[in-house]
């Protein structure tokens, strides 16, 4: 009787299948691990404009853990990123060096006053997140209502 059962059993169609199957997974993206540019620079006045100097380049492995704020003066530096058609991919803007506002106090030695000091050579920095397209950095002057190129170089290589 037992035998009857398990041949009708196996007739049947009960045999024990698998609960899941092997799938080969599927080839992933190559995924851009998040890079840092640093730039450091010093910035010159001379009589027919500001001259640029790029002391140091450098990328590197890592994320902004936060954002630097834009300057929100007129006259600053920006630094964009360009892909390799030259399209604007991201930008960060920074005081300008060489023009530099301070408070002191007032002649009547009762109020503030608040003044704006030329100076003749100032160093910069600027961290930004890298984007995975960008070519080329470009550095501008904004001053005056004025936009200068300063420098347009390649991103450099992963240090």
């Amino acid at each position: 009787m037992v035998a009857i059962v398990l041949a009708l059993a196996g007739l049947a169609g009960c045999a024990h299948r698998p609960a899941a199957t092997y799938l080969p997974a599927a080839p992933a993206a190559a995924v851009v691990a998040p890079q840092l540019l640093f730039l450091s620079c010093r910035m010159t006045a001379e009589t027919t404009g500001s001259r640029l100097q790029v002391l140091r380049a450098e990328v590197v492995a890592g994320t902004l853990k936060m954002p630097d704020s834009e300057a929100d003066a007129p006259d600053f530096v920006r630094v964009t990123q360009l892909d390799g058609q030259g399209q604007h991919l991201a930008q960060a803007r920074v005081s300008h060096p060489l023009r530099r506002r301070v408070e002191h106090v007032a002649a009547d030695q009762r109020t503030f006053q608040r003044s704006e000091v030329v100076l003749p050579t100032a160093e910069f920095f600027v961290r930004m997140a890298l984007q995975p397209t960008a070519a080329s950095i470009r550095v501008e002057e904004v001053a005056d209502g004025r936009t200068t190129l300063l420098s347009e170089l390649p991103v450099p290589p992963k240090s």
